[in-house]
């Protein structure tokens, strides 16, 4: 069959070809970016579909490129040879599926989906005149939810196990079933130990990274399996250079792409893992000369560089093709295909469909900031807190001694802060004093020697590093659900999913509980939890047909600048209707009389947690009265019996800033330092303690005891004198 006439058939040739279709949109403006510029867009109207899917690359022998994608319903063939002008002229119809995956061996292109479909062939040899045929479908397997190729060798493998032999491309021989798996690599080694093999790095879901040796097609044997912190659904994974792979776990709660040493296949080496920042899942990812290109469903696009740091790579550029939402949840960009020859990389999209994208700015040249020391999370409210920045160049682009600047915004908008360079490119910044319980916003900038000026954060101002002027958190109420601490659990008629506290035990076949708890310490309370000795159906966790509470027990909260945090765990299939939500709501008066709403979350955040904190200045504008007999209670409430609600809650805590500066020894009067000005106020503590306080009512007498013997007498005298001329 030419799968020419069915597309004609359905647009129009002439309009195809043209491809002047309004639906093509080239204007950018509406997804935010960073280092990453749009060509085009084709959208899943211009398709005919409802929701994309997966995507993959070929270049003929000309050296024109194509990109092909998933949608529900078709593979599209779309010529991108100019990228910012493609061409959708064909596609290969399937049972309609959510999952379609194609690679390319040859000048042929293999489709399957999860709908019995099979393994569809096409022939792209004829291409370039916008024919391709699909000559073979293959049955067996029916359904396939992914297909992998070692182009080195020659094989297919689906992810039902099957092994196909590619001699003949068009007419591929069954010769073997290896293990299953969700998505894999192979590769053939050609030098090393494994010089010869050809390894399957086979995606396990729950069960971890397999490592598996597929040269011989009829006895395929397991090397290793392997798992790793946080190890909830192994999804994805890739290698360039067979010394580091990179995985994603696509259930695991968490933003974050980890990181193996697989040098040796039979011990790999867990190495740690990194992250965009944002909450959205990552899951799918591909490593192109030590760049990472990786889709993250509600982020879009994100770029890591790993030619310097492997582990811990840089993010240099991004395109957000979901702008709404940067939560979890499975919608957005599906996966991504950066190895045409122009460096054009696609991305597709299960809402918006295919994006052609530029990321050559990303690719360039940048400088590249270090801070050694890390960042603060609080800045020492009399001035003094110093950053370490160190600056240095990547890909032929170096830094111009002496161009670091620091600029702080502590409200009054951004200004120039002092940058102390300590050495040649390496600077400390040093914070100026602020009001305390202020939240600084702040950035770091340099120049190249070719007068180009870069920011860290990268796009500065409007991305910066944050910290609160105090000199810490003074904890009144924490409590990580470790123990039993009174909360009270209630069931507001719901039919299911009561509030539990324990450890979470998340099972692959149920995608909407969190992987662990926020904070670490092992417990948290959550809608139904696993461990619920009486719990029969395990497809009816969650919250159904009603509202469960969750309620605090008595809490002080009269001292001033109260902050309440927690972190919330919230899945919400159908969070368009807003009638399912999470509710937070507290009352003064130990229960008694009036709740008042402070929070209302409604918006699915997929399986990561979230952190909400809400300041005294926020409780009192919604009208709440801080007491000490506060209660604070949860209500998660399920309007839409076939919806799903699962929620949770971790490290709740009720703190104020701490704003009381700690003096030395000797720092009588409390200005933070120990000189002559101290004379006096030492002599008054000594001989008329009674007047001290009225003189310095902020400060403490005891810091006259010098030597520590508990009382204020002549035997300080020596030791004051000490510390007053070291």
């Amino acid at each position: 069959m030419n799968a020419r006439s069915s597309c004609c058939a359905t647009i129009g040739l002439t309009a195809v070809c043209l491809l002047g279709l309004s639906a093509v949109q080239t204007a950018s403006a509406q997804y935010e970016s960073f280092n990453v510029s749009l060509y085009a867009q084709i959208d899943l109207n211009t398709f005919g579909a409802s929701a994309g899917n997966d995507c993959w690359g070929y270049v003929s022998p000309s050296g024109r490129e194509y990109a092909l994608m998933g949608v529900r319903n078709k593979a599209a063939f779309v010529e991108i040879t100019d990228p910012a002008a493609p061409v959708w002229f064909d596609s290969v119809p399937h049972n309609s599926s959510v999952w379609c995956d194609i690679k390319v061996y040859q000048d042929h292109a293999y489709i399957v989906t999860e709908a019995g479909s099979g393994i569809q062939i096409v022939d792209m040899s004829d291409i370039d005149n916008h024919v391709i045929t699909l000559v073979r479908t293959i049955f067996s397997p029916a359904s396939s939810h992914n297909v992998v190729i070692d182009t080195d060798s020659g094989f297919l493998y689906t992810a039902g196990g099957a092994i196909f032999d590619l001699s003949d491309p068009a007419n591929p021989a069954r010769v073997g079933t290896g293990f299953g798996w969700h998505d894999a690599q192979v590769v053939t080694y050609t030098s090393g130990p494994y010089a010869g093999r050809e390894i399957m790095f086979a995606s396990h879901g729950g069960a971890g990274m397999g490592i598996i040796d597929v040269t011989n097609k009829s006895n395929p044997f397991r090397i290793s399996l392997n798992g790793y912190p946080g190890l909830s659904y192994c999804h994805q994974a890739w290698t360039e250079d067979l010394n580091y792979l990179y995985i994603d776990d696509e259930l695991d709660g968490i933003p974050r792409t980890t990181v193996f040493d697989i040098t040796d296949l039979a011990n790999p080496v867990f190495l740690g893992d990194f992250s965009s920042g944002l909450n959205a899942i990552d899951h799918n990812l591909y490593v192109r000369d030590g760049i990472i290109y990786e889709a993250n469903y509600k982020s879009g696009l994100r770029i890591f560089d790993a030619t310097g740091d492997p582990v811990n790579p840089p993010q240099i550029g991004w395109f957000d093709t979901y702008p709404q939402s940067n939560a979890g949840g499975f919608e957005g960009a599906w996966s991504c295909y950066p190895f045409f020859p122009s460096g054009t990389v696609i991305v597709s999209d299960i809402n918006r469909g295919l994006f052609i994208l530029d990321v050559s700015a990303a690719l360039s040249g940048r400088l590249v900031f270090t801070l050694p020391n890390g960042l603060p999370e609080f800045i020492d409210p009399a001035g003094g807190t110093t950053v370490r920045v160190e600056v240095t160049g990547d890909r032929g682009v170096e830094p111009a001694p002496g161009t670091g600047e620091f600029w702080y915004d502590a409200g009054a908008g951004f200004v120039q802060g002092q940058m102390n360079e300590v050495s040649q490119n390496v600077y400390d910044a040093v914070f100026p004093a602020t009001e305390c319980g202020t939240e600084v916003s702040y950035y770091f900038s340099a120049e190249s020697t070719d007068a180009t000026r870069f920011t860290d954060p990268h796009n500065a101002p409007d991305n910066t590093y944050t910290a609160v002027s105090a000199l810490g958190d003074i904890i009144h109420f924490a409590d990580n659900f470790e123990n039993d601490n009174g909360w009270v659990a209630r069931n507001l008629g719901a039919t299911s999913g009561d509030w539990q506290r324990g450890v979470p035990i998340n099972d692959p076949n149920w995608a909407y509980d969190p992987a662990s708890d926020s904070d670490g310490s092992g417990k948290c309370w959550l809608t139904e939890n696993w461990n619920n000795p009486n719990y029969q159906d395990p497809w009816n966790t969650d919250v159904d047909d009603g509202a469960v509470r969750l309620i605090s027990p008595t809490i002080d909260m009269s001292a001033g600048g109260v902050i309440l945090s927690y972190d919330y765990f919230l899945r919400l299939t159908r969070p368009q209707d807003n009638t399912d939500h999470l509710i937070v709501e507290i009352n003064s008066d130990d229960g008694v009389g009036a709740w008042i709403e402070i929070a209302r979350h409604s918006a699915d955040n997929g399986l990561a947690w979230t952190n909400h904190s809400i300041s005294q200045d926020e409780l009192e504008a919604a009208g709440v009265v801080l007491t000490e007999t506060m209660k604070v209670r949860f209500t998660a409430n399920d309007a839409e019996q076939q919806s799903i609600v699962e929620a949770g809650i971790d490290a709740f805590s009720i703190t104020t800033l701490d704003c009381t500066p700690e003096f030395g020894l000797g720092d009588l009067n409390c200005d933070g330092q120990v000189n002559a000005f101290d004379i006096e106020p030492f002599l008054v503590a000594l001989f008329d303690p009674d007047s001290y306080a009225g003189m310095f009512p902020d400060c403490d007498i005891n810091l006259a005891d010098i030597d520590g013997n508990g009382v204020i007498d002549a035997f300080d005298i020596e030791p004051f004198l000490g510390i007053l001329f070291p």
